[in-house]
């Protein structure tokens, strides 16, 4: 069995039940199911083969699940990207997975023909809707089969490669997660049955699915439960979303810390009704103990926590607090799933003691695309190296306690620091730079550039922000910069990014 094998046979069980909400769009399963058969066929007769790598650079869209589940029918490669990402992001991605087609929405049509000038891109780009007259664009509509309703499925092994999904690499430059047909069933459908998700379901999709806990933990997990997946574009403030959980009777909802803070804030909370909430999922970034209090009391909602990696497809802990009464922590493995606390040597350490967290089981990745010694390095000793510290209580429940990785979370969004000082350095009048996280109240962290400028340069916080625009994600673009005469160092001269976090700590964050 693989996602799109049960997406087919839900539609052939269940076709009348509604899988997907859009907007005022409603699709049953017989719909959405011949939907993906039709573009599978199409991508076929594009000359996309098995094995091939096909980019998917969309938000939240109906399309983005069609295509997706069609990509795999077809023993394609899907490569979910940030639409938002640079022309100097996206490229460096291309360069590594060399995909054969693109498919993308009109707004981010000129970045990939900009890209094709230097990159060749086999089958082209395919759009979910267009009016430009462009022969190389090709859109659904025009290369789905219309003749067909079901797709011959094809043989596949479940140790086949079926999507490769970037993260944040520690060079600076994102690397690619190879994942199998095994790992993102098997850790979806243990999912969703630690959840009893059921088709009586309805999932709010806010979150965006390019990224794995979203893609996991709701648009697959809901798709093989034979539930209703309620897709929102992304988040569009708290109003919209409390509308939809009212509107929709949403039953499942997932989001980062920031979502919750932030629906909690507005002001016309008891507007809406949220009764109908059975699972509140927080992922990519920790819970403070302050919110969980609040939305137990303001909205009665008692928090999931979890914990993952995309390396792991990716869940890897589940803690459901109304039940363990285990606030702050991470909770225990999912069924299938081993979790043991490493020292340095590798070797277990005893209950309470801080270790490395390293998992074993269905759900750890196949590797890192063209890194095979740094794969060798992740795997070794048969387990997977998280480079997160941890413990676990005499119940076996863990705790996390730091992070090895240098990675800034902003709003449950993974940025690479050195990705970011690398496009600073190209500032002719910085000499040195260091970027952290600072703690922030809503989005949990954000991004604080020290900066040691060059003699005869005056740098001010605007003139850096306008450098950075187009050079990487809004997103990733610090909020704060602090111009300072030194960074700490060693005596070998290495960077001390624990000393910055020290210097953050006796002061209070910039404003």
């Amino acid at each position: 069995m693989n996602l799109p094998m049960r997406l087919a046979e839900i539609a052939r069980v269940s076709p009348g039940q509604e899988a997907i909400v859009f907007k005022n769009q409603r699709m049953t399963y017989a719909q959405l199911d011949t939907r993906v058969s039709q573009l599978a066929s199409g991508f076929q007769q594009l000359g996309i083969k098995t094995g091939d790598r096909v980019l998917l650079a969309m938000r939240n869209c109906p399309e983005f699940v069609i295509a997706y589940y069609a990509i795999m029918r077809m023993k394609g490669i899907v490569v979910p990207v940030n639409p938002q990402y640079t022309i100097n992001e996206m490229g460096v991605i291309i360069k590594d997975c060399m995909p054969t087609a693109v498919i993308t929405c009109p707004e981010r049509q000129e970045l990939f023909d900009n890209i094709r000038q230097s990159i060749n891109i086999p089958a082209g780009i395919i759009v979910n809707s267009c009016d430009s007259l462009n022969e190389d664009i090709k859109t659904f509509d025009q290369i789905s089969d219309k003749s067909i309703n079901a797709f011959q499925e094809v043989k596949y092994n479940r140790e086949d490669v079926t999507e490769i999904m970037y993260i944040a690499g520690m060079t600076g430059k994102p690397k690619g997660v190879m994942l199998t047909n095994y790992n993102l069933y098997s850790n979806a459908l243990t999912f969703s049955q630690a959840c009893s998700l059921s088709p009586a379901d309805r999932a709010l999709l806010t979150a965006q699915a390019y990224h794995a806990g979203p893609q996991t933990c709701v648009m697959n997990s809901t798709i093989i439960s034979g539930g209703t997946l309620v897709i929102q574009e992304g988040w569009r403030g708290a109003e919209e979303v409390l509308r939809a959980i009212d509107e929709e009777k949403i039953t499942f909802f997932f989001g980062p810390p920031t979502m919750y803070s932030l629906m909690l804030k507005y002001p016309e909370l008891d507007k809406y009704d949220t009764s109908s909430l059975r699972i509140a999922l927080c992922g990519s970034a920790s819970m403070p103990p302050d919110l969980y209090e609040s939305l137990v009391s303001k909205l009665n909602i008692y928090l999931t926590e979890g914990y993952g990696l995309t390396e792991t497809s990716p869940v890897v802990t589940l803690n459901f607090i109304n039940k363990s009464g285990k606030k702050g922590s991470i909770g225990k493995p999912i069924p299938g799933v081993e979790v043991k606390i490493f020292d340095y040597e590798d070797r277990e350490v005893p209950q309470g003691q801080v270790g490395e967290i390293v998992v074993r089981g269905p759900n750890v990745m196949k590797g890192f695309l063209n890194r095979e010694e740094e794969t060798r390095w992740a795997l070794r000793n048969g387990w997977f190296h998280t480079g997160d510290l941890a413990y676990e209580d005499q119940d076996g429940y863990l705790y996390l306690v730091d992070r090895k990785k240098d990675l800034i979370i902003r709003g449950g969004i993974n940025i690479n620091p050195h990705e970011v000082e690398e496009v600073l350095y190209e500032h002719p009048g910085i000499f040195e730079v260091a970027v952290v996280g600072v703690p922030d109240a809503v989005m949990g962290e954000e991004v604080l550039a020290y900066i040691m400028p060059r003699e005869n340069y005056e740098l001010d916080e605007l003139k850096m922000k306008e450098f950075c625009k187009d050079k990487i994600s809004k997103y990733k673009i610090p909020r704060y910069f602090r111009f300072v005469d030194n960074l700490p160092k060693t005596s070998s001269g290495k960077l001390m990014r624990k000393e910055l976090k020290n210097w953050i700590a006796k002061q209070k964050p910039p404003v």
